[in-house]
């Protein structure tokens, strides 16, 4: 069943509720907010559109349809933007691996991919979604007279930076919600920055930093808690257990996660320090060339609790 559950807090970060709120997976979450949700502007009749932080057309069609979604209001500028990110990176993950395997095994939505990746251009390849493929020759040396030639090719790539900035602005989306003031009609933004940390495809889910994030942060106090679309879109959204920090997490398609924190430099520093780092062998270098590889990692599903409502009542 798909869910939302949220804790209401304040504009500092503290807590105002004593525990999660499961609402009605069926019924719109709808705000009437007076400032734009992701740049907090002061909005007019001329400026202010409706938003749906979750894009009816981020998941595959008819996904979203009985289901709850967050809608706001958000300036012009904001919505063409973050519509304009949801474009490309909603085909992109809804295409196969390497491959030909979904995460699913739905073949409507499947299908949904295969549609929206002949419509949709790609940011990073300037090319159809479905022309995008990643393509990529590399000739080496080995030893005296012996040289290789290496191609390899992948499933279309979405750009890490568009990647994180619509990340950004969904998890403002549901800051601001948690925050939200019926009698002012408006909400906060946290205080600090944003600090992605990875974007994964599902192949690598299992590689030791998404590992790192969620052994640290699975016990920290989640505010939101949220599945929709039939699982195609997931959120976490956790506060840290004594600082100004939440760690966020979000899961698009049932092929891409993305994690991260937001808040206080320091804090969220002193988790990711421990963090590993990602290794890749080295297979031949030289003074103009390096082939290096890293196998990816795939995740287990018993070992999957990134999105687990994991709360300490020792």
């Amino acid at each position: 069943m798909d869910s939302v559950l949220k804790r209401m807090q304040d504009k500092s970060g503290r807590s105002i509720a004593l525990a999660l709120s499961a609402l009605p997976d069926n019924r719109v979450i709808r705000l009437h907010n007076v400032t734009c949700v992701y740049c907090g502007q002061e909005m007019t009749s001329e400026t202010t559109t409706r938003e749906h932080v979750i894009g009816r057309r981020f998941v595959p069609t008819g996904k979203l349809q009985g289901y709850w979604n967050l809608i706001v209001n958000a300036c012009r500028t904001c919505n063409g933007t973050k519509s304009d990110l949801e474009d490309d990176i909603s085909a992109i993950t809804m295409q196969p691996d390497v491959f030909g395997r979904y995460g699913h095994e739905d073949q409507a939505a499947a299908a949904h991919g295969q549609r929206k990746a002949e419509n949709s251009y790609s940011r990073r390849t300037k090319r159809l979604v479905k022309n995008s493929r990643e393509e990529m020759t590399i000739n080496g040396s080995f030893g005296t007279g012996v040289s290789m030639t290496f191609k390899f090719t992948g499933p279309p790539q979405a750009e890490q930076q568009r990647v994180f900035d619509l990340a950004r602005y969904q998890v403002m989306g549901f800051f601001y919600w948690i925050t939200f003031n019926k009698e002012t009609k408006r909400g906060h933004f946290w205080r600090g920055g944003f600090y992605p940390v990875l974007e994964t495809n599902r192949s690598d889910w299992g590689n030791p930093v998404h590992r790192a994030f969620a052994d640290a942060v699975v016990e920290w106090e989640p505010r939101v808690l949220a599945f929709n679309a039939d699982r195609f879109y997931k959120i976490a959204l956790r506060k840290h257990p004594s600082a100004t920090c939440w760690s966020w997490a979000l899961e698009w398609n049932h092929a891409m996660r993305v994690i991260g924190f937001c808040g206080d430099k320091d804090a969220m520093q002193a988790v990711t320090a421990g963090f590993p780092r990602l290794k890749a062998d080295t297979v031949s270098q030289g003074p103009n060339r390096a082939l290096a590889y890293r196998i990816e990692t795939p995740l287990p599903e018993g070992e999957d609790k990134l999105f687990n409502w994991h709360v300490d009542n020792g």
